[in-house]
């Protein structure tokens, strides 16, 4: 208790010290050190707050619960609304489902959606420190913490869902980057799901070509490569979290964003948003993660219930969005405007400087691998 305690308030700490840098607020060397050093203090009466006598029945304690039955329930935290027809939503309850089934009841997971644990940064960054069990998030953000994962999310990298799955099925691939966020940022990546094409919404006109999109004022993810991108094709980006992107939109602060079908359907933005043109520069590849500190706390059998309760999960992803996309497209079309990019060139042409840009953060071997394995697949 006292050190699921003293955990949290190290995870305050550590939270309100890298908002004070987010925000650029500079702290004095001595107040710096002062925080440091409540950390470190705290940190010391987690690891020797007790005599030795309860050192060992922890130990003792952990042992047996790695080796029992004992129910567990793991949160999954993802941040799109909690409606039962929303692909991450539906997504997470079918992972729940067939997790308790695999389990005999003995492992449940709580989904916990609409932001309500925080952005996907704030989730992930709960990962890393033991406070947060399981996410789906977005690529894109695990690509802030672990920038080799940013090949994943270069503009017009994938034409087709069938490049894309094999990407994700790609065991070298994918088992390189894998290991690299598990060893490195204390997150296990159990398997990558979809949430398709990401397209333009916006309340100044249809975007049909690059210079439509020039100046416009349009919200993006926290993450630098998808900034840089826009920043490429002449608009104004601006960065926030997706729980703010609504009242932003009614509010004027920005002209529009960039969603997929699947979450602009969930999320209703027709009733914040004129036009939803289908530029499809970007593909939303979603990551089902668990931290490292709670899988190292399962056993082996309970470990491989997850991983098959995600590989099934992934599975009826795969089928789900594609056979709802075309219908939940049509029901938009009937609240805002719809149309195709009529001409992308000029977006593919502008993409390519992202690409020389981060080549050294990705990895020019990593990068050369994935478009291989995309030109392999028509």
């Amino acid at each position: 208790m006292a050190m699921s305690f003293i955990g949290n308030v190290i995870f305050i700490i550590f939270r309100l010290y890298t908002g004070m840098q987010k925000r650029g607020i500079i702290m004095k060397k001595k107040n710096v050190g002062m925080v440091l050093s409540l950390v470190l203090a705290l940190s010391l009466l987690t690891g020797c707050g007790g005599s030795e006598q309860s050192s060992k029945t922890a130990t003792k304690a952990e042992s047996k619960d790695k080796t029992s039955g004992a129910a567990i329930t793991l949160q999954l935290a993802h941040v799109n609304p909690s409606k039962d027809e929303d692909n991450l939503q539906h997504s997470c309850l079918t992972f729940a489902n067939k997790l308790k089934e695999l389990s005999g009841g003995t492992m449940t997971v709580k989904v916990i959606g609409d932001s309500q644990l925080g952005s996907d940064r704030e989730v992930i960054e709960g990962m890393q420190m033991g406070t947060v069990d399981m996410s789906l998030s977005m690529n894109s953000s695990l690509g802030s913490f672990n920038p080799k994962l940013q090949a994943l999310d270069l503009p017009y990298m994938f034409e087709n869902r069938k490049q894309v799955y094999a990407v994700f099925g790609d065991k070298e691939i994918m088992g390189a980057l894998k290991k690299d966020l598990y060893e490195n940022n204390n997150i296990l990546i159990l398997d990558m799901f979809d949430n398709g094409f990401r397209n333009c919404l916006n309340n100044v006109k249809p975007i049909n070509s690059i210079n439509d999109v020039k100046g416009m004022k349009l919200r993006l993810p926290e993450n630098a490569i998808w900034s840089d991108c826009f920043k490429a094709f002449g608009a104004s980006p601006t960065t926030m979290a997706f729980s703010e992107v609504y009242t932003a939109c009614q509010q004027g602060t920005v002209d529009g964003f960039e969603l997929p079908i699947a979450s602009t359907y969930s999320g209703g933005y027709w009733e914040v948003c004129k036009y939803y043109s289908l530029t499809e520069h970007l593909f939303t590849a979603l990551d089902l993660c668990i931290s490292r500190i709670t899988w190292d706390k399962l056993n082996k059998e309970q470990q491989n219930w997850v991983q098959e309760a995600a590989d099934f999960a992934m599975k009826e992803n795969y089928a789900y969005i594609q056979k709802q996309e075309d219908k939940w497209l049509k029901a938009i079309g009937e609240k805002m405007k719809v149309n195709k990019c009529a001409d992308k060139s000029g977006f593919i042409a502008a993409a390519q400087s992202t690409y020389k840009k981060y080549s050294d953060q990705i990895g020019k071997d990593m990068m050369d691998k994935i478009m291989k394995k995309v030109a392999s697949v028509k």
